[in-house]
């Protein structure tokens, strides 16, 4: 069996770099860095197996962008189909984001996904839909029954699911630009919902090893790795900077930083307050303007509602 493990970033760095070594040595498996160029953040590195894309080259395989800014995370399959294209007679491709760490025996892995005839490795979500952010991107492309979220900063897929999804997105391209659905949907919206539908056998990452920290928050300080060996997959993995800067982001009240006793102040001042003065202030004008907004909507509501009475 061929298979190709694809370290997928978007910008280099001494950390991504340390990522990137991370992976496991005794594989036998090819290994390439899957980088996204597209803002120029990430030109190949010498000596370091790049193969780099930027937006320009997915969208001539004749994908749909769709409405959203971010386009390359919205599309995050995007690239494993540009590889793909490029590079057709792997039997496994192995997606694996640049902030996921893997202790596992990848080639054993493999082994047990052919003699189990599985097509794609995964994490299905079992979060309620009412808390996927995204959830009306699918809205009119899928009954709402129907809707599976899957997670895959770290991945596995057959060249035959591959095959199967890049022909879907292919499919609802062709209706999108034609107005026969209206919304274009998000990746894990995509991958999970139709890979459920179809007959590609899936099965959870969690059957092949312990994931139990893997989600998108909160963060794992790389420092502390070397306590989570048995762990087989673990995402986000992140260094000081990034760790922070997460930590403020899904901190959804950063004023509570101001109480000493919260587990948000307590993790931050485990850090020098210079490496979070920045962020921290960024987020807290921005909660201050938020609620002075929402607070002046609500009176000029309140205002109009009296004018009516």
């Amino acid at each position: 069996m061929k298979c190709v493990i694809l370290f997928r970033t978007h910008i280099w760095d001494d950390f991504i770099q340390r990522q990137f070594l991370r992976l496991p040595k005794n594989t036998p498996h090819d290994i390439a860095i899957l980088a996204n160029n597209t803002d120029g953040l990430c030109p190949p590195v010498e000596d370091f197996p790049f193969v780099i894309f930027t937006l320009d080259d997915l969208l001539k395989m004749g994908l749909e962008a769709g409405p959203e800014k971010n386009i390359v995370w919205w599309n995050a399959d995007y690239p494993l189909y540009y590889y793909a294209s490029l590079f057709p007679d792997y039997d496994y491709y192995i997606l694996c984001e640049y902030d996921v760490v893997i202790n596992c025996d990848l080639e054993q892995l493999i082994l047990s996904l052919h003699s189990g005839e599985k097509d794609i490795v995964a994490i299905t979500s079992r979060s309620p839909l009412e808390e996927c952010v995204y959830i009306r991107s699918a809205e009119g492309v899928y009954l709402y029954e129907n809707i599976k979220k899957t997670y895959f900063p770290f991945a596995i897929f057959s060249k035959k699911s591959v095959a199967f999804l890049y022909n879907k997105r292919l499919s609802l391209t062709k209706k999108y630009r034609e107005k026969k659905i209206q919304n274009w949907p998000h990746c894990e919206l995509f991958v999970g919902t139709e890979a459920a539908a179809s007959n590609l056998q899936v099965a959870q990452l969690t059957e092949y090893g312990k994931a139990d920290f893997f989600s998108h928050y909160p963060p794992v300080l790389e420092e502390c790795l070397p306590y989570l060996m048995d762990q087989a997959y673990i995402h986000p993995v992140l260094d000081s900077k990034r760790f922070l800067l997460s930590t403020i982001h899904y901190e959804g009240r950063p004023e509570r930083f101001l109480n000493p006793f919260s587990k948000f102040h307590r993790t931050l001042r485990s850090f020098p307050f210079r490496f979070y003065l920045g962020p921290l202030c960024k987020a807290l004008f921005s909660r201050f303007f938020r609620i002075i907004s929402l607070t002046i909507n609500r009176l000029c509501k309140n205002k109009n509602f009296l004018k009516i009475k």
